[in-house]
């Protein structure tokens, strides 16, 4: 079975990263959002140890010029876009530094049988040159609010770039995940958490230990 890449994002402690390092993660996402409980300042992942994992930033509502000021001030590998970002934007981060993020449930709202259906296809499609991975999320915007992923969403879903999950996944879901066909990999946040962005040592241990499996 091809493994899946990992990313442990919402960062907000040193002992979480080397952790999340140590365990294999591929990738780790830190949020750039000030409304975020696990908003971090670029100075404290820039004076993080190096990982062998890269570093991911993660944007809501900033523009071009500042999503790139924040990656090169934290030094950051990839820029993971949560808002109506347009592919013009993209090409300003840099097309193979894009992770664009979409939700599912937008498009299942205006298909008659409740699934994103062609709407989707299309804008991922539309997207194709413009970023390195898609991230399909749970609910309509935002993210780390463990709303649970519903995999029906992904039916018949065929996607031109790589693509990650991310919903609420933890130890106590990931099969569900890890059955889906097509994925590249899965984003953990609020399913392997004490509290938001402090991440549980078990959890994320139990996670990594059914990754491997």
């Amino acid at each position: 079975m091809k493994r899946l890449l990992v990313k442990v994002c919402g960062l907000t402690r040193e002992e979480d990263v080397r952790r999340a390092d140590e365990l294999g993660a591929d990738l780790l996402g830190f949020i750039f959002h000030k409304k975020s409980p696990r908003n971090v300042d670029p100075a404290f992942v820039a004076a993080l140890p190096k990982t062998s994992a890269r570093k991911v930033g993660v944007f809501v509502d900033q523009d071009a010029d500042e999503v790139r000021a924040i990656m090169d001030a934290a030094r950051l590998d990839l820029a993971q876009l949560h808002g109506d970002q347009d592919r013009v934007f993209c090409a300003r981060v840099g097309a193979p530094r894009v992770i664009r993020v979409f939700w599912p449930a937008r498009y299942a709202a205006y298909e008659a049988d409740g699934l994103p259906g062609q709407a989707l296809a299309d804008e991922m499609r539309a997207y194709a040159d413009a970023a390195a991975f898609f991230l399909l999320d749970a609910g309509t915007s935002g993210g780390g609010h463990g709303q649970a992923f519903d995999p029906g969403l992904l039916a018949g879903l065929e996607s031109p770039c790589p693509v990650f999950v991310a919903g609420g996944l933890g130890p106590q879901n990931l099969a569900i995940a890890l059955a889906l066909p097509g994925i590249a990999g899965v984003d953990l946040n609020s399913g392997v958490e004490s509290a938001p962005g402090v991440k549980d040592p078990e959890k994320l241990g139990a996670a990594f230990a059914l990754l491997k499996n």
